[in-house]
């Protein structure tokens, strides 16, 4: 397996200085389940990819594809120094079960990294243009995005703010990953949404587009 290069999707508009990670599909009227306090500004969007090798039952034989295993926000350009499970108040990791991950929860195969401050106002343009299909939407505030993990961003008019939404592989709890710099600072937000590819022996493979 081969890590490749982050793929850059768009960017996000947090001018609150709070990020919001969760599923707008489960929304329950009590706000976003996960927040990361970071820097008010404009962060980029990216896909994390590996290419690997795996057996392809109906072409008969190996192939070897590039997908993508996890979403991000970028939020600053240092390294990261440490990683952390992202966690509502009260959540106890002592309280976890074997192998239990704290979360948001998703009963539609959607995440989405959004503006904690306009969290509402986003949902509901996400509700109108995904779930409901408005065709009447404004290109302004409501853009599908194609040929990509992340489906649609959507923005508050009034304040700036943006939603991102992302496909998962299913349904079910996804953790959130925060990285900081040695210094302590948020220096990206990266959600797993897909499993590690089961890796194959090096051996020639065809290649898939």
């Amino acid at each position: 397996m081969t890590v490749v290069e982050p793929r850059r999707i768009g960017t996000l508009r947090v001018p609150s200085g709070l990020l919001a990670v969760s599923g707008p599909d489960s929304d329950d009227g009590d706000g976003p389940h996960l927040t990361v306090p970071v820097p008010p500004g404009e962060y980029a969007l990216e896909e994390a990819r590996v290419r690997h090798t795996y057996h392809c039952e109906w072409r008969k034989g190996q192939v070897t594809r590039t997908d993508t295993t996890a979403v991000r926000v970028l939020v600053g350009d240092a390294p990261a120094a440490t990683w952390e499970m992202a966690r509502r108040p009260g959540d106890d990791p002592r309280l976890l079960p074997d192998d239990g991950v704290f979360g948001f929860v998703t009963d539609g195969a959607t995440g989405c990294f959004a503006d904690a401050g306009a969290w509402e106002p986003l949902v509901a343009l996400y509700e109108k243009g995904l779930i409901e299909g408005d065709p009447d939407l404004d290109p302004d505030v409501y853009e599908d995005i194609s040929d990509s993990m992340y489906l649609l961003r959507t923005r508050d008019r009034s304040s700036g703010a943006e939603l991102a939404a992302f496909a998962t592989t299913g349904d079910g709890t996804y953790p959130v990953w925060v990285a900081r710099s040695r210094t302590g600072d948020v220096v990206g937000v990266v959600v797993l949404v897909e499993t590690m590819p089961e890796l194959l022996p090096d051996t020639e493979a065809a290649t898939v587009p």
